[in-house]
């Protein structure tokens, strides 16, 4: 399973269907969790998990957690998986026969984004966790839906071409607030009316005439 941070727990638990204390906490955390065994199997997950990815919990509980991953990388996530529970996530660098320190091959690039029982992908940060219970180990993936955080640097590109283009652009552009203020004056502006950007910047739009 993908993450970006992992943190390891030395708690000794029961699963969610025989603790009820322990399911009453999985389901209060503010986040969205899954629970998945040694064989990456979802064993428990909270509502907010499931209102994320769009399932009920009968169709999840006993399935692959590559459910949730998206078609193109399911091939190859079980072995990220594997990766994760062979030791920490940082891996490092051991010594050859000579002495010579040498760094061990990384695991693949990790693929973080989800996938919505729809077929939508979303975009999303982990952070796992490692829990002994009766039933053996079971590793919580905290869910972080990242869509909006994306959304908002797609946009904040778009609006930086945006400006780009406008600054470049041969024509005069001139942008005029809604109080009649002038907010911007690229340098087609400054050779057209003969002013600078600084001297027109805040003042009134009729007095670029």
């Amino acid at each position: 399973m993908p993450s970006t941070s992992e943190e390891l727990s030395s708690q000794h638990v029961t699963t969610g269907q025989q603790n009820p204390d322990f399911a009453s906490l999985f389901e209060a955390v503010p986040d969205a969790l899954v629970g998945v065994d040694r064989a990456g199997v979802i064993r428990c997950i909270n509502g907010r998990a499931l209102k994320l990815f769009g399932y009920e919990l009968h169709d999840l509980v006993g399935q692959l957690i590559e459910t949730l991953v998206p078609d193109s990388v399911r091939p190859v996530h079980p072995a990220h998986r594997e990766a994760y529970l062979a030791g920490p996530g940082i891996r490092r660098p051991g010594r050859d026969r000579t002495g010579t320190i040498e760094p061990k091959q990384a695991v693949e690039p990790r693929c973080l984004r989800g996938r919505q029982r729809d077929g939508t992908e979303f975009p999303l940060n982990l952070s796992l966790s490692r829990v002994d219970t009766e039933d053996g180990l079971l590793v919580i993936a905290a869910v972080h839906d990242l869509t909006h955080s994306e959304n908002l640097r797609h946009k904040r590109d778009w609006m930086s071409k945006l400006a780009a283009m406008v600054e470049f652009s041969k024509d005069a552009n001139i942008s005029i607030g809604p109080d009649g203020i002038i907010t911007s004056w690229n340098p087609a502006a400054e050779r057209l009316y003969g002013h600078s950007r600084d001297e027109m910047i805040g003042k009134p739009a009729s007095s670029a005439g």
